[in-house]
């Protein structure tokens, strides 16, 4: 285990619109929203950034393809917490603490709670001045944590390593 834990914040690309009778948490990405999420990939990719691990659905539920498709490693068949969807920025938190024994963690998450977190975990910097006018979608934030202020995930605690959105 290194000095530095990384986190990855991802906000989901834009989506289509419900279709009658759906729900918000199924809506399929649109077409702008494919475009988002391929640049912010193809930006992570060149970049290196590869998270150790993805944030994981939990047994027996169904990936979603909005936010699978958000994410920068698609491939690895990242699936959906349903509670990141439900249960507000404690979730988000409670999921971090649960793997910040480990060297990296991406979460896809939603708005406003993506944005409220990435805004409180992040130090002021050069990159979270890139956050003024909100988290973009299919944004990815890399925040660094030194060991052992990622025990108590402190506000502003998080280095800002990068923010990419759609070029």
């Amino acid at each position: 285990m290194g000095d530095v834990f990384r986190l990855y914040l991802v906000r989901h690309a834009h989506a289509a619109w419900t279709i009658p009778g759906g729900s918000d948490f199924d809506r399929p990405l649109d077409a702008a929203g494919l475009d988002e999420a391929r640049s912010v990939a193809l930006q992570a990719y060149t970049a290196v950034l590869r998270p150790n691990v993805l944030s994981p659905h939990p047994p027996g539920a169904a990936p979603r393809r909005r936010l699978l498709s958000s994410t920068c490693s698609a491939a690895c068949g990242a699936g959906f917490d349903r509670n990141l969807y439900s249960e507000g920025m404690e979730a988000y938190l409670e999921k971090i603490r649960t793997f910040a024994d480990g060297e990296s963690l991406m979460i896809v998450g939603h708005n406003p709670t993506i944005e409220t977190l990435s805004k409180s975990l992040a130090a002021e910097s050069e990159i979270s001045a890139g956050l003024a006018y909100g988290f973009p979608t299919a944004g990815l934030l890399a925040l660094d944590f030194h060991r052992p202020v990622i025990a108590d995930l402190a506000p502003h605690s998080g280095v800002p390593a990068t923010l990419l959105s759609r070029l």
